[in-house]
């Protein structure tokens, strides 16, 4: 299998658009239980879309909903629809009165459409017809538990309830959508399987009751994990406040997907092996932090810019030649030496810097996968230390 090298920091996979395998579901949609995709969890952690205190069920989950990947619920004691994360009102459409099946005749939808900073975008739909507030236009900012609307049955609706998606353009910047019913191109997107904070499995599953609520700060401190391996259409999303650790060696296969987020770090076992279609997202951050939009190309200007200005070095992981380019921005007049070592301690990188040196390129070809230290020393003081992970 070909070297990868990430960051603990973040891994992302890059969408491309290719036929997928099916699995058997419980569900039919149009004459079929097969169910294709989509399989890949959401970048972002998502809060329940009710007010705060409003118990949900789930009457289709992304395996059964028609089409597949969007979620149906339905507020047992409220109907007050809010927003799912912090955003941008992108589409309004709240106009619409009629209700129908859409098995012969087709009625149009009210719904809101959210871009996300991520780059995500969600959707709200059968909202009652004028329930969205007169004071909310499009491209406002809202922050997550925003009043958006209220639950309805306006459109292609069999029952009062809340129509959720999530959806990631291919150009991040825009979404491309029918306006007569907010459905978005499939040319130009995909739909996403939605991460939700403080819930069982961060996963919605059909007739599950879950209640609304703030994403909060109760994460679990560590999580361990002990599945070995993971097949087509399954999924493992953990989120911890400290640290998540692999009990044993993780194989991910064929169209699964997995999401790791963790406050200090993540550590999985030598042998960690992704297939080619699966989606692996592992990353630093607090508990049911959401993430920002990261571009698929690195512009070196930009993201220096934007750079902790304390911080001393940055590590810049090239998986095409099996290197890391590590790039020093204070560097002190006392001899200054960058070290790599492994989880016992043993020095397996050591170089002496020159004071004006802006960084230097470290090939890794001769190292097992695993999890390393990269520590900045100015003299015998250590000024910073990383972690770098390497997947082989």
């Amino acid at each position: 299998m070909k070297t990868t090298l990430l960051l603990v920091i973040s891994c992302f996979a890059v969408f491309t658009a290719i036929a997928q395998p099916c699995i058997t579901v419980s569900s039919e949609c149009d004459g079929s239980t097969n169910y294709c995709g989509p399989y890949e969890l959401s970048s972002g952690i998502y809060r329940i879309p009710f007010a705060n205190g409003t118990e949900v069920t789930i009457t289709n989950d992304h395996f059964n909903h028609c089409p597949r990947g969007r979620i149906d619920m339905v507020g047992n004691n409220g109907s007050s629809i809010v927003a799912a994360a912090d955003g941008w009102i992108r589409f309004i459409e709240d106009d619409n009165t009629q209700q129908c099946d859409c098995s012969e005749t087709f009625c149009l939808n009210n719904y809101v459409w959210m871009e996300h900073a991520n780059g995500e975008w969600t959707k709200y739909t059968h909202m009652q017809t004028n329930s969205v507030p007169g004071t909310l236009d499009v491209g406002d900012w809202v922050t997550a538990g925003t009043f958006l609307g209220t639950e309805g049955e306006v459109g292609c609706a069999s029952g009062v309830h809340l129509h959720f998606e999530v959806a990631q353009p291919v150009d991040t910047n825009t979404l491309v959508i029918s306006l007569d019913g907010g459905y978005f191109d499939g040319n130009w997107a995909k739909n996403v399987i939605p991460v939700i904070c403080d819930i069982a499995g961060n996963v919605f599953e059909e007739e599950e009751d879950y209640v609304a609520a703030n994403c909060g700060n109760g994460c679990a401190a560590s999580i361990t994990n002990n599945f070995n391996i993971l097949g087509v259409g399954a999924y493992d999303a953990d989120i911890a406040s400290g640290s998540i650790t692999a009990g044993s060696v993780v194989s991910i296969g064929d169209y699964a997907s997995v999401l790791y987020q963790a406050g200090d770090y993540i550590i999985l076992q030598e042998g960690f092996e992704a297939f080619t279609n699966a989606t692996v997202t592992a990353r630093i951050g607090g508990c049911n932090d959401f993430p920002d939009k990261l571009s698929n190309e690195m512009n070196t200007e930009t993201l220096f810019e934007a750079m902790d200005e304390e911080s001393s070095f940055y590590l810049f992981p090239n998986p095409a030649s099996e290197a890391v380019t590590v790039r020093f921005e204070k560097l002190m007049n006392a001899e200054s030496r960058f070290i790599i070592t492994d989880v016992l301690g043993k020095v397996v990188y050591e170089s002496v810097l020159e004071n004006s040196q802006q960084e230097i390129t470290i090939p890794l070809t001769n190292l097992s996968g695993g999890i390393y230290q990269c520590s900045l020393f100015a003299g015998h003081q250590v000024i910073e230390t990383k972690l770098l992970s390497i997947v082989k």
